[in-house]
């Protein structure tokens, strides 16, 4: 009967462990770039940025400025998509990506911007 005395008073005495709450971290560095995501277990010597889950999941989407999260503007200006023609971009036959400076090539086809 002593035992379980000592024993219920030891099991009273026994701090639970609580788990730490997942807290979304992304660290950057001085211009901006992340360079870690972190949920748990923080390191304390970066600069970082708390953000959402969705936002901790896609962080190569974003960068920081100001302490802020920006996303990354993929603007669709800087694409050309090209369409077959009759003039325009002399390339090689099937392969659009090799431009031709003369039409010497004798399997060329043709391309221009859409």
């Amino acid at each position: 009967m002593a035992e379980d005395l000592e024993f219920l008073k030891a099991l009273a005495d026994i701090t639970p462990i609580v788990d730490e709450p997942i807290e979304y971290r992304l660290h950057y560095d001085s211009s901006g770039g992340i360079i870690m995501c972190t949920q748990q277990a923080h390191p304390e010597n970066t600069q970082y940025l708390v953000v959402a889950a969705d936002e901790y999941h896609e962080y190569f989407r974003y960068y920081i400025a100001n302490g802020k999260l920006k996303k990354i503007d993929a603007n669709p200006e800087y694409r050309v998509q090209l369409k077959s023609s009759d003039q325009g971009y002399c390339v090689v036959k099937n392969h659009a990506g090799i431009l031709l400076e003369n039409e010497d090539y004798k399997d060329v086809e043709y391309y221009e911007s859409n």
